[in-house]
């Protein structure tokens, strides 16, 4: 049987910032299946939970709406008193956080209970595209068509174009952030020819598709596009190593 909370749980953390929309929060509880997340500060402190209970009243912001204080369990906790904290509560999640108070994992009350009956503890895959350099989960590739563009969150985040035909190397060609991926994304699809000249040369291509990433905070979008750009200007020309 597990012992501590590291052992059971969930790693694959969505969170969003204190100045998110609830109408955002809700189209990423949708997303991604959930039916709470964290709100956190930009050092990925806990700063309360927005449950889809909490969204239903009225449209505001995140730190408004979330229920407070976080409920929080140190990563090294025991299992046992995981399970006491919870049945004190009304809560069914509690955020795991490390020794700098970051949060790092969730847990819920069916990860408790599956450990202290000796059931394997089991995580849906959230995100099937966690990238780590990024910290956030992408989606499957897309066909830029009204119908991949309607897969993707209508929040702030990011957009990437993929170019790649059979039997050719897959490359990211071109990254952006908007205010709406989905927006941005119906954009391309209806004015290809109107945008940029590089980034119309990339959407007349057949084997064009695209790949997008909810990011609400800011400051993450920013060093994600740091980080992005820095990405494409390594990139090798065709023939390169």
């Amino acid at each position: 049987m597990a012992r501590i909370v590291a052992e059971i749980m969930n790693r694959e953390v969505l969170t969003v910032g204190p100045e998110a929309t609830t109408r955002e929060v809700l189209d990423l509880l949708r997303s991604f299946r959930l039916s709470a997340l964290p709100v956190v500060d930009e050092a990925r402190r806990p700063l309360g939970v927005l449950s889809l209970r909490d969204l239903l009243e009225t449209e505001s912001v995140a730190h408004r709406q979330m229920s407070k204080p976080a409920m929080c369990v140190s990563i090294s906790a025991t299992v046992e008193d995981a399970a006491r904290q919870l049945a004190r509560t009304d809560r069914h999640h509690l955020i795991v956080v490390d020794g700098a108070g970051c949060t790092v994992g969730v847990v819920s009350t069916l990860d408790l209970l599956r450990s202290l009956l000796g059931i394997p503890i089991r995580h849906p895959v959230a995100f099937p595209h966690w990238d780590e350099s990024t910290q956030v989960a992408w989606t499957d590739d897309l066909q830029l068509d009204p119908q991949g563009c309607a897969s993707v969150p209508d929040c702030p985040g990011f957009l990437l174009i993929v170019s790649g035909a059979p039997g050719e190397r897959d490359a990211i060609v071109w990254s952006e952030t908007c205010l709406s991926v989905r927006a941005r994304a119906l954009e391309l699809v209806s004015f290809p020819s109107a945008q940029e000249p590089m980034l119309a040369r990339h959407l007349a291509r057949s084997s064009s598709r695209f790949r997008a990433a909810a990011v609400l905070d800011e400051s993450a979008r920013q060093r994600i596009s740091a980080l992005l750009r820095d990405r494409l200007a390594h990139v090798p020309p065709p023939g390169g190593v």
